[in-house]
């Protein structure tokens, strides 16, 4: 298993965060809102077609809804395989972590 890059870690925390409500827009506002990090709109939706190669997330359409003229969301889920992806970055963030010297002094 590879390691994931920090956009995909982000991308695949905030799709786990949203549940039933990830979908592009939301995703993107998620990332902003927690990490103060802007990712334009179409700079969000390659990372979530390849996380959707790799087995990571799959995507599924949302009923048809009235607000969007009868069109429905192209919406997101976390698969096993990307669970045990964010598992592994979990581990490996915290093993480079781990016994550092406190970050203190001329910050």
């Amino acid at each position: 298993m590879e390691i994931l890059s920090r956009k995909d870690e982000l991308i695949l925390l905030a799709v786990w965060k949203l549940q039933d409500d990830a979908y592009g827009v939301t995703i993107r506002e998620l990332i902003k809102k927690q990490t103060g990090i802007s990712i334009k709109f179409g700079a969000i939706y390659a990372p979530l077609a390849r996380l959707v190669r790799m087995k990571y997330v799959e995507s599924y359409n949302s009923d048809p809804l009235p607000e969007r003229g009868g069109r429905s969301k192209i919406l997101y889920r976390l698969t096993t395989s990307g669970k045990l992806a964010l598992k592994r970055i979990q581990e490996v963030n915290s093993a480079m972590w781990s016994g550092l010297p406190e970050l203190t002094g001329d910050i």
